[in-house]
């Protein structure tokens, strides 16, 4: 038991560096996030999202949500999203991608796993075969990649190849304005981005913190039907 001791301790030694490497080479900085997260302006759960170098060229960007407010604390509502990625051109590029929400006993899971030039997609009982292309990302880690092109001066208009569920399509976000932005962290000058649909009845509004290394501050989500759903920084890290 020592001597395997001491081969674990000399192994994560020399993972370090390696991992600080893969660090200093990619385009946004490691970090981990906490948000309040409301509906209808009341709050209803926390979030944390964590971006971290996992090993090599890999990278684990990490969202977890939980319910501690009402209903959502009653039913224990929980959400996890992991994408492990590798960065492509600047972008992240999907590896594997799971997703599971738990509410009141209720489950729902789906994955997503690159293997060559494909990508098995697990939703439920259904499973689909969808084609591989350089630069795919999952929809979690869409995010990181607004934030890595804003970092290095993006159009007014971002494209992005999403894989989610049964296909592999086209996601456009446009750069709207630099404006302030106040949070319980704080007021940030954030750059609001937006998701443009084709269906304009659903919005989804991101701002995006220069001072915090192009990291969201805020979210909010607009539903068809009135629901809102937002997401604020809670702290500094």
């Amino acid at each position: 038991m020592a001597r395997i001791a001491a081969v674990l301790a000399l192994l994560a030694v020399a993972l370090v560096p390696l991992l600080a490497l893969a660090a200093e080479s990619a385009p946004l900085a490691p970090f981990t996030l906490h948000y309040e997260v409301l509906r209808n302006g009341k709050p209803l759960g926390e979030a944390t999202l964590s971006l971290t170098p996992v090993e090599g060229e890999t990278w684990e960007f990490l969202s977890h949500t939980r319910g501690t407010h009402g209903l959502a604390l009653l039913a224990g509502a929980e959400i996890i999203e992991r994408s492990e990625f590798r960065w492509h051109a600047g972008r992240p590029e999907l590896l594997q991608y799971s997703f599971s929400q738990d509410v009141a006993f209720k489950r729902k899971q789906r994955a997503m796993t690159r293997s060559g030039a494909r990508i098995d997609s697990v939703d439920g009982q259904r499973t689909h075969d969808l084609p591989f292309e350089a630069g795919v990302m999952d929809r979690n880690s869409v995010v990181l990649a607004i934030g890595a092109d804003l970092a290095r001066g993006a159009p007014d208009e971002m494209r992005y190849r999403v894989a989610d569920r049964e296909a592999v399509e086209w996601q456009r976000y446009r750069r709207a304005a630099s404006e302030q932005v106040d949070t319980p962290a704080g007021r940030f000058d954030a750059i609001r981005v937006e998701r443009i649909r084709e269906n304009p009845g659903r919005t989804t509004t991101t701002w995006i913190a220069a001072s915090l290394g192009h990291v969201p501050v805020r979210s909010v989500q607009r539903e068809a039907d009135g629901e809102i759903i937002e997401m604020r920084l809670l702290r500094q890290p």
